[in-house]
């Protein structure tokens, strides 16, 4: 599954290295970058049929990031070799006329993301200076599957990002540098505690996602909860109320793994009846907040094994507490 976000990705064959990137005292990893050839597709066949404009999809972006297309990673299914599929062809065409009216906000994503990711990346280090990512980075059109999420599947373990689906949630003028910074920092915890990310425990789903969005506060001084929250508006102010339910909720199925018990507090599209959607991004960074005032930054992104659970555990007991 992506992971830590409920939303989708993959990687392709052909590489950029973006020099900026590379420059990081790092490591070197690969950003991939499919958002050109995107481009390239989408202006040259503007005055297209239908039919000929589905077909250059296939022929162009799908052909040359057949990787990225394989694995059924974008859309719920491969769509390498697919071309003369109707099932395929169908579902790319409802794709092509859906996307329409979100090229704008795309168009000004991609700009950001060219301009400013590097220097994200190195706000990024200097905060935590044993950021040594070895998974890649891509930036793609996802056929509105996914807007951001780490991925953990050997080879094809990397951290992706949906254009697409980030114009469609967010359009053009949300704080995108919170939004990349909050999953480079999913990137980053990967590195340090995987088994954390391999941990599919409600509890542990729960720190990873408050722990990002509180890390996201806290390298962008001034920045209030709900702007690090994203989505829906005022997510904060509508979860407080429900913060004991949720929390309570949260410690009974502390230790499931099925995300039946947990994943609808996660999730854009479902909640439980007069919950807002995401609540439990807001559960875990009330918990992540609470446990910061007793270590630093990095004293709290190190936790690590029972002394991290019980922690957690009990933040949530106390979050449970009537105000």
């Amino acid at each position: 599954m992506l992971r830590r976000a409920f939303l989708m990705l993959i990687g392709g064959s052909v590489v950029t290295t973006w020099d900026a990137i590379a420059a990081v005292p790092r490591p070197p990893f690969r950003v991939i970058d499919a958002m050109p050839t995107f481009w390239k597709f989408w202006d040259s066949t503007i005055g297209e049929l239908g039919d000929n404009r589905v077909r250059a999809f296939f022929d162009t972006i799908v052909a040359a990031y057949p990787d990225l297309f394989h694995h059924g990673l974008i859309a719920s299914g491969a769509l390498t070799d697919l071309g003369g599929v109707p099932e395929a062809q169908a579902r790319v065409a409802k794709y092509l006329h859906d996307v329409s009216p979100f090229i704008p906000a795309m168009r000004r994503i991609t700009i950001t993301i060219r301009d400013g990711f590097s220097r994200y990346v190195q706000e990024f280090v200097t905060t935590f200076p044993d950021y040594a990512p070895t998974t890649p980075v891509y930036f793609t059109v996802s056929l509105f599957g996914f807007s951001g999420g780490l991925f953990l599947a050997g080879e094809d373990t990397g951290l992706y990002f949906g254009v697409d689906e980030l114009a469609r949630i967010h359009g053009s003028t949300g704080n995108l540098k919170v939004i990349l910074q909050h999953e480079l920092f999913h990137q980053y915890h990967f590195q340090i505690a995987p088994e954390i990310s391999n941990d599919r425990a409600a509890w542990a789903f729960m720190w990873e996602e408050g722990l990002a969005t509180y890390v996201s506060q806290r390298m962008n001084p001034g920045t209030k909860a709900d702007q690090v929250l994203v989505t829906p508006d005022r997510l904060s102010e509508l979860a407080q109320p429900h913060l004991p339910d949720l929390a309570r909720r949260l410690l009974d199925n502390a230790d499931s793994t099925n995300p039946n018990d947990y994943a609808d507090l996660f999730t854009v599209e479902q909640a439980p009846s007069g919950i807002p959607a995401r609540s439990g991004y807001f559960v875990g960074y009330r918990v992540a907040e609470k446990l910061a005032s007793t270590r630093s930054l990095v004293e709290l992104v190190h936790l690590r094994g029972p002394t991290l659970k019980r922690a957690v555990l009990n933040a949530l007991a106390d979050l449970q507490k009537p105000a």
